[in-house]
């Protein structure tokens, strides 16, 4: 199954350069990494959608819609690219290892 979606530039704060976000990994490293309101309603809602998709339950555009809401709460300015043809495939390691993480960071969120 492949992870990726189109484009989303993305930029957490000032003074910091546009991040792409391709794939649902690239996805939740953001959010779980360098995203500046972690916590709230979208954000949840964005890690749980990563995680489905990394457990194979979930669909990758409902990844991109979450990411995106998860942005606008936040205001974090992003720019959507409507035709991208890049190919990204996480491997299995990175698939899992963004799954122990999302798992632990919305267990600490719901506690």
């Amino acid at each position: 199954m492949s992870c990726q979606f189109p484009t989303i530039w993305v930029l957490t704060g000032v003074g910091k350069r546009y991040r792409r976000i391709d794939s649902v990994i690239a996805a939740a490293e953001l959010l779980l990494n360098e995203w500046p309101l972690a916590g709230g309603k979208a954000y949840l809602g964005a890690l749980q959608a990563c995680l489905e998709v990394l457990q194979d339950r979930g669909s990758r555009e409902s990844v991109a819609i979450a990411f995106l809401r998860a942005a606008d709460d936040a205001f974090v300015s992003y720019l959507r690219v409507v035709d991208d043809s890049a190919v990204y495939a996480p491997t299995k390691a990175a698939r899992r290892v963004n799954r122990l993480k999302i798992n632990r960071r919305l267990s600490r969120e719901r506690s």
